[in-house]
Order: C-alpha cells, then sequence, then structure tokens
C-alpha cells in the first residue's frame, strides 16, 4: 500500500566487486596527493633556504667590501697630513739641505713615531729625490728597492700622491703595500724634495681579515684577486692551498671560477667552479676606487647539507604517510563490508518504524487527510478525521476516483482537472465550501503537495476545517469597523468639547482680569492674589485645550506626506522659537539634513516641542542643541519608548530605507524608568511651578511620528543632557 509522508527513498548502491576498486582508487589519489605535497613542501623549503643563504653572504661580502673601502680610506687620510704640508715640506728641505740640522731631523722623526703609534704600517721611512732612503721609523738608512724606486720616481713626477699595490721586492721577499706621498718644496711650485713612504705588511691586518668568516664553516673563504693582463692573480693566501698570495693565478678563459668573473668586472650570485673544480656558491663585488675584486664563497655540499637531510625526512616521512593511508583504507573497506549488512537490518527496521510512526501521526491528525494515486487519481488512502469530518464511511472514500466523489468539484471536477492538479507540486485554495453527510456546510482549506514515494508520485490532500476561524475573521472586522467609527466620533467630541470650552474660560478670564483692573483699589493682596490664580488657571486650561485640540487633529487635520526639505521645517521650528532661544541664551546647531516624505507642518511642530523641550529642562550652563540625520536601510533598535517589557532593545523592521533624526543637548536629563512614561499624554515628571507646561508636547510628537509610520525614543543620562531619536521615511 502506498502511504503518505515524505519517506525514505532507497539508492542503489554500486555492486560489491566495485567497491575494492573505489577504495583502491582512493589509495592511489591519497598517495598521489601526499607526494605532491611532500615534494611541493621540499622545493618550497630549498627555495627558501637558497634564498636565505644568499641573502646572508651576500651580506658577508657587503661588509668585508666595506671594510676595505675604509681601510683604503684611512691609509689615503693618514697620507693626507702630510701632503701639500708645507710646515713638513720646510723641515724635509732644511734636513736635506743641511744633515747637521739635527733640530729638524728630530722633528722629522717625531712626525713619523706618531704616524706609525696610530696606525697600521710596519714602516715609515723618507726618501730623497735620488731614491735614497734618509730616515725611517724603525729601521735604518738603506737603498730603496727597484719597484718602490719606480713607483716613487712617477709620484714625485707627478705630484700626485700614489697606493702601491700589493707586491713583493724580490720573489722571497714579503708581501707589501704602500702609501706614497710626494714632499713639494712649496706651495707654489711642484718641485719634489723626496717622498714620504707608509709601509703596510698585509700580514698585520688584511690577511687576518680576509680569513675570517663570520659563522663557523668547513669551507667559506674571501678571496681577494685583481686582474693582470688576460690572469687574474690570488692576492692573498687561501684556505686549501699554501703559498698562493701573488702567486696563484688563473686564465680569464675560465668564466666558470667565481675568482674570474669577479675579475671581469662581474657583481652578484654565481653558481661556479673553484680553483680546487669543487661547485661553489659565491657573491662577487668589487673593491671602489681600487683594481681589486672579491669573493666571498662556500662549497655546494656543505650549503646544502641541510636541505639533503630535509630531503631524506621529507622522503621518510611521505613514506610513513602513504602506508598509513594504505592501512587506513583497507581497514576502512574490511570495516564499510562489515557495516553493510548492518545497515541493511538497520534500515529496514527503520522503514518498518517509520510506516509505524506515519500511521500514528496519520490516524491521530486533527486535519483531514486524501492519498491519492497521481497515475489513476483513485484514492488509496483516508485519515479517520476526515471520515468524521465529512460523515461518510472509510469505503465511501477508498478505490474511488477524486472527481467521483463531489466533494471537490470546484477543484477536481473530471479527469481533465486532475491532469492541472498533479502537474502542480503545490496548490492551496481557501475558504472552500464543502457539504458533509448530514447536509451542513463548512468552510474549508485545501492544500495539495505532489512527491514521490518508493518510485511512485503520489499527492497527498490536506482538509482544514476553517469554519470557526473565518467567524471570528467576520467578528473581527466587525470590531475593527466599531472601533474606527468609536474613534473618528471620539475625535469628533474633542474637537468640539475643546472648541465649545474656549469659549467659557475666556469669557471667565477676562471678566475675572477685568475686575482685579476696576476695583484694584478696594482689594486687599489676598483677593489680589486670589485673582491672580483664577486668572492663572484659566489661561493654563485654555493652554491644555489648546494642546488637547492639536492632539486631536494630528490625523484628521493632517497632511499627506510629502517629499519636503527638513532643513526648512527645522528653520521654521526656530523662528518660532526665536523668543525662547534669545531669552536661554541658546546654541542650536545642525548637520546637513535631508529630504523626507513628511507633513511640512507637523514636522515643524515635532521639531519645535523637541528644542522647546531642550530649553525648558536646561541646567546651569546656557542650552546647547544639536540637530543631526543619519541614513540606514537595516533594522532599527528603538521601539516607542526605546525599550520593551523587559528593558530590552526592540527590534522592529522598516521600510527599505529610513532617515533617523537624533535631536541633542546638555540639559537635565531623564531617569531611565521615565523614558516610557515621558510619551504618555498629560504625564509630567515635574511640579508646574518648576518647569510650567500641559504634559502633550511628547506625547504630540510620539503621534505624529506614528502617524509617518516611524518611531520615537529617547537615551539619556541625568546631568549629562539627552538625545531624542525619530525615524521618517526617505
Amino acid at each position: 500500500m502506498i502511504t503518505s509522508g515524505k519517506q525514505q527513498s532507497s539508492v542503489a548502491e554500486p555492486p560489491r566487486h566495485y567497491t575494492g576498486h573505489i577504495y583502491l582508487l582512493i589509495f592511489a589519489l591519497v598517495a598521489a596527493g601526499i607526494m605532491i605535497i611532500g615534494l611541493f613542501a621540499y622545493r618550497n623549503y630549498a627555495l627558501h633556504y637558497r634564498t636565505g643563504f644568499e641573502r646572508q653572504l651576500s651580506a658577508i661580502a657587503d661588509l668585508k667590501v666595506n671594510e676595505l673601502k675604509q681601510w683604503r680610506k684611512e691609509r689615503l687620510g693618514d697620507g693626507l697630513i702630510f701632503f701639500e704640508n708645507s710646515a713638513f715640506a720646510d723641515l724635509v728641505r732644511r734636513s736635506f739641505a743641511q744633515p747637521s740640522d739635527s733640530v729638524a731631523q728630530a722633528e722629522i722623526m717625531m712626525w713619523l713615531d706618531r704616524v706609525l703609534a696610530c696606525s697600521q704600517y710596519e714602516r715609515v721611512f723618507l726618501l730623497d729625490a735620488q731614491g735614497v732612503e734618509r730616515m725611517a721609523v724603525p729601521g735604518h738608512r738603506d737603498t730603496a728597492a727597484i719597484n718602490l724606486t719606480r713607483d716613487a720616481d712617477t709620484a714625485r713626477r707627478s705630484g700626485q700622491m700614489a697606493f702601491l699595490d700589493f707586491n713583493r721586492d724580490s720573489p722571497t721577499a714579503p708581501i707589501h703595500l704602500g702609501v706614497i706621498v710626494p714632499i713639494l718644496e712649496g706651495a707654489d711650485t711642484n718641485h719634489p724634495l723626496g717622498v714620504l713612504v707608509f709601509y703596510i705588511n698585509p700580514n698585520t691586518y688584511l690577511y687576518p681579515f680576509i680569513k675570517t668568516w663570520p659563522t663557523p664553516s668547513q669551507s667559506a673563504e674571501t678571496l681577494l684577486v685583481r686582474r693582470e693582463g688576460n690572469e687574474v692573480l690570488f692576492l692573498n693566501e687561501i684556505r686549501f692551498q699554501t703559498n698562493t698570495a701573488l702567486n696563484l693565478r688563473s686564465p680569464l678563459t675560465r668564466t666558470e671560477m667565481p675568482a674570474v668573473r669577479a675579475a671581469l668586472g662581474h657583481k652578484g650570485i654565481m653558481d661556479g667552479m673553484d680553483y680546487r673544480n669543487v661547485p661553489v656558491v659565491a657573491a662577487l663585488r668589487d673593491i671602489p676606487d681600487s683594481p681589486w675584486a672579491l669573493v666571498a664563497r662556500m662549497d655546494k655540499a656543505e650549503i646544502f647539507a641541510p636541505v639533503q637531510e630535509r630531503l631524506w625526512q621529507t622522503v621518510f616521512l611521505v613514506a610513513i604517510l602513504i602506508l598509513g593511508s594504505g592501512a587506513g583504507a583497507g581497514m576502512i573497506w574490511r570495516q564499510q563490508e562489515a557495516r553493510h549488512y548492518r545497515e541493511q537490518y538497520e534500515m529496514a527496521e527503520a522503514s518498518r518504524n517509520s510506516e509505524l510512526r506515519y500511521r500514528r501521526l496519520f490516524e491521530s491528525a486533527k486535519d483531514g487527510i486524501l492519498i491519492l494515486d497521481a497515475e489513476s487519481g483513485m484514492i488509496v488512502d483516508v485519515n479517520p478525521f476526515l471520515v468524521k469530518l465529512l460523515g461518510f464511511s472509510n469505503e465511501s472514500f477508498l478505490g474511488k476516483k477524486v472527481w467521483d466523489l463531489g466533494f471537490f468539484k470546484d477543484i477536481v471536477a473530471n479527469q481533465d482537472n486532475f491532469a492541472e492538479l498533479k502537474e502542480k507540486e503545490y496548490l492551496r485554495y481557501e475558504d472552500l465550501p464543502l457539504e458533509t453527510g448530514d447536509g451542513r456546510r463548512i468552510d474549508v482549506e485545501f492544500v495539495s503537495n505532489v512527491y514521490m514515494v518508493n518510485q511512485q508520485k503520489v499527492i497527498q490532500c490536506s482538509i482544514r476545517d476553517i469554519t470557526d476561524r473565518k467567524l471570528a475573521e467576520r467578528t473581527i472586522k466587525k470590531v475593527a469597523s466599531d472601533l474606527e467609527r468609536s474613534n473618528k466620533e471620539l475625535e469628533q467630541f474633542a474637537y468640539v468639547a475643546s472648541h465649545d470650552l474656549q469659549e467659557p474660560l475666556r469669557m471667565v478670564s477676562s471678566y475675572t482680569q477685568l475686575l482685579a483692573d476696576r476695583y484694584k483699589d478696594r482689594l486687599d493682596q489676598d483677593a489680589k492674589d486670589f485673582i491672580g490664580y483664577a486668572v492663572d488657571g484659566a489661561v493654563r486650561m485654555q493652554r491644555l485645550i489648546t494642546d488637547l485640540l492639536t492632539y486631536s487633529r494630528v490625523q484628521t487635520k493632517g497632511r499627506i506626506p510629502d517629499s519636503i526639505d527638513s532643513h526648512s521645517a527645522l528653520g521654521a521650528a526656530l523662528a518660532n522659537l526665536t523668543a525662547a532661544i534669545e531669552e536661554s541664551v541658546a546654541i542650536i546647531t545642525n548637520d546637513d539634513l535631508p529630504t523626507v516624505k513628511a507633513d511640512y507642518t507637523q514636522l515643524v511642530q515635532v521639531f519645535q516641542n523637541l528644542i522647546s523641550n531642550a530649553i525648558k529642562f536646561r541646567g546651569d550652563t546656557s542650552p546647547r542643541v544639536h540637530v543631526s540625520a543619519t541614513r540606514t536601510s537595516q533594522l532599527r533598535s528603538g521601539a516607542p519608548g526605546g525599550r520593551d517589557e523587559k528593558g530590552q532593545a526592540d527590534l522592529q523592521p522598516l521600510a527599505s530605507s529610513f532617515w533617523t533624526f537624533s535631536v541633542r543637548d546638555n540639559g537635565i536629563g531623564i531617569e531611565p524608568q521615565y523614558f516610557e512614561r515621558i510619551f504618555v499624554i498629560f504625564q509630567r515628571l515635574h511640579s508646574q511651578t518648576k518647569y510650567p507646561g500641559t504634559g502633550v508636547g511628547l506625547a504630540l510628537c510620539k503621534r505624529i511620528v506614528e502617524r509617518h509610520g516611524g518611531t520615537i525614543w529617547v537615551e539619556s543620562e541625568i546631568g549629562k543632557g539627552t538625545t531624542f531619536y525619530f525615524t521618517l521615511p526617505a
């Protein structure tokens, strides 16, 4: 039997012999994914490691270049002390002209001692124009070496300082450098007296500095080279060979060597082969203002040892993950096999339980239910409630075509109507009249749903008795109509009563004042006070009636809301309050205000009442009032009065867009428990003598704002001021 309710539809499972292939495919995909992720992780690590090493190597090379550059600058700076130094030149001239001038020689020796003591020189000596050593610290006088004589002669002729590059006097002599300073006879002549030589031993500073490496390393070293013809000459002792300074050379054709590339002027990071034919990574730099080039290098085997270690770690981890995923896939497959048979039993049991639950709901439902075969239109099931509701037996429904019953002739009068019914998944009809078996007529709501049950399309029809609801709706309409008529009569009564009360009040006030004026000389002070009380009461009563009349006219006399400039409405309100503003020295400011859909006169009244209250309920300082507006299209916080019955902010949806106005003052403030009370007509928080008024102003604002479809609420803190908010459609 076909049953109603959206029951579970069995989904055909793949054949069991395919399950193992599926798990094998999943395992293959997981294994491939693990290998791809492992490869990506390894390559990413290797790339970042290489980048970090290159950055470190470049930093070391730059550090050594800057140090060598500074060292050369300092040596030339020492020479500048003596170059074109007329005082020192005069001492040299005197010493050379008169060798017996011990004073001049002593002063020259003092100069040389100071230079030797403060700098990194092995010797400082003075040569005459013939290249003969005349003075030296320390040491004895001797004839200068041939290469030094040549460079000194060049410096004398040019009259310029010279830096003597790495050289040795003989193949077995020590390597040295030097600074050659020509000593000129006078400031206005280039006639040389001799040269001053600062003799530098590179083993003292240069070679130790070049040899040092800032981090522990088994292969890192720094090479200082220069180009000589078609060869590159190594200027310092290297790590893995001996006696290489000014001896080891390589042809410039070996461009795979970092030293050759550096001598050719290349800069940056390169991979190449060093003098041992070992793969290295090197940073190439040139030394500014010198013929030197610097190479900072390290063996690739040492550099990438951590990367190689990471590779083996990655391979091991990937293998473990693949083995683990294979074992997991096998375990899941075995569990799936066991679960399959358990689920078959559970599904059969669940189907029976579902059928039982459905039958209970179907039979206990308080709506009538018909189940139709969507192909034939035959009724296959009916619940007891519908049988009882219509007063027919079960047999009157089962096995019949729905259009043969006649109950639903307004929907399914024939087989063609039924074809239209089954094509629509959902249909709903209200206020459908039916005649019961005992002749009663009832109103019902008819709803049909089309869906699949066990691969068979069925239609479930729900029939709900709405006779009592229709009666209640008619009653509510009648009550609403009576209430509307009563409200209109009440408004008319309030208007007439307020209008008719004005005249006798004016008469009481006028004659009381006339009595006071005519008999003022005959009346004592008590009588005058009594007359004053009467006049004041009449005036207050007249003001109260006027405010009540205004309040009653909000709905009946208001104009149809139209697009108006709210800034103009604020200006009109301020014009009406000119006297109160000047008397209280109030400061009223505002932001740019928008165009809104409202009754212009009533919006003026809202602004006027709120600003008037801000001026009236002021503190010790002059009133300051600020008016602004913001636009929003979301839910707004704040029911009338700003809180619900639990004191929480109430959320009320508005139209798609509206403006929220705020009127903020620096007055005395309002306690939170009075936030709702102040919007009730005639409700006052202060005595008449302290703050005059009728208690209608805020109630009038509330009624005007609500007439426009908005709300009004307040936020305040005692002693710190009050802000009134209200919303209007954009």
